[in-house]
């Protein structure tokens, strides 16, 4: 058997299964956008991990080192707001390619430095090691949460509503037009260059009472797959709700998909979806509209586990969802 026989959800699985860590510290272990480690009673402490492959995760003949030192620490950051946290440390590790100069790794550092003054976190140490054929970044962060805030994706109830924050699809486009060399739509590759973490959007949604939360990084699909998978329910998506950009409608039709493959499946939005009781739903998209400028939407509902993961059309026709990106599916690479 190899892996891309099992995939990275299975994967994860089975590394969870043989780690089985059992401590009464620990609150949130394998299989969520964060560890969570209770350190003291007025804060738990997070830790997330994520890695950045050339070749794989970005082409260096399409990113600045600049831009690579900022979406390395952005994407981190969006896996605390996952968690309604604070960023606080980073340590950051490099795979870095001898005849690499060294003014590439210090505009990489100018990058993720400018990000932690922004978002007011340290960075603390970290490792560098030689790779011969490619770079790779991997950033572990930090990060603390009060108890009341912590949300997980373990948390959604049936009968809740699915909201995410601001349109779906930008990244990927973004990314299209990188690959295909169209003439550029800088905000649409902007969109995937410098992501937004949902810092406040996630803490305000807690305030109202969100129960699941989790980040956008690999589509929609794949994220409410985890949240249903995590909490035992099923999910139906309104497909005529998702929140797109006209932007990506009109990259869509270039490349010959649908917008809405794009939302569902394109990845790297770094928005969150997360689901709240009915009653609650528009205080939480008031609320968050006002404190944070962030638009919300209502694209679904949480329901019982043997209904299954739909899209709903408008008129109740019920259509398959896949699970959306996996790094270790076959033909990935």
């Amino acid at each position: 058997m190899y892996i891309e026989d099992i995939g990275e959800s299975g994967l994860i699985e089975r590394i969870s299964n043989l780690v089985g860590v059992k401590n009464r510290d620990i609150v949130v272990s394998i299989g969520d956008d964060a560890a969570v480690v209770r350190t003291s009673s007025d804060y738990y402490t997070l830790f997330t991990t994520d890695f950045l492959i050339e070749g794989v995760h970005f082409d260096l003949s399409t990113i600045s080192a600049y831009q690579l030192g900022r979406k390395s620490m952005l994407v981190n950051i969006s896996d605390i707001a996952a968690m309604s946290g604070m960023p606080t440390y980073a340590l950051v590790s490099l795979g870095i390619k001898p005849k690499t100069k060294v003014e590439f790794i210090e505009e990489l550092y100018k990058g993720m430095l400018d990000i932690s003054k922004e978002y007011d976190f340290a960075i603390v140490g970290g490792d560098t090691v030689t790779s011969p054929h490619s770079l790779s970044v991997n950033i572990c962060m930090i990060g603390k949460v009060e108890p009341n805030f912590l949300r997980k994706r373990s948390d959604a109830k049936i009968g809740d509503k699915i909201l995410v924050t601001g349109e779906l699809g930008a990244s990927a486009a973004g990314l299209f037009l990188l690959n295909s060399k169209i003439k550029m739509d800088d905000i649409l590759v902007k969109s995937h260059f410098e992501p937004v973490p949902r810092l406040k959007e996630a803490r305000v949604s807690a305030e109202c009472g969100a129960h699941a939360i989790e980040d956008i990084s690999d589509g929609l699909a794949s994220e409410i797959f985890h949240i249903c998978d995590a909490s035992g329910v099923g999910a139906f998506i309104y497909h005529d709700s998702l929140p797109i950009a006209k932007r990506v409608r009109d990259v869509a039709e270039v490349a010959g998909k649908s917008a809405e493959d794009f939302a569902l499946y394109g990845g790297e939005d770094y928005e969150i979806v997360l689901t709240v009781a009915p009653e609650r739903v528009e205080e939480l998209i008031n609320r968050v509209q006002s404190e944070t400028g962030t638009i919300v939407s209502l694209v679904g509902e949480i329901v019982d586990e043997e209904k299954g993961i739909f899209i709903l059309t408008k008129d109740g026709i019920k259509k398959s969802i896949t699970k959306g990106y996996d790094h270790f599916e076959k033909g990935v690479l």
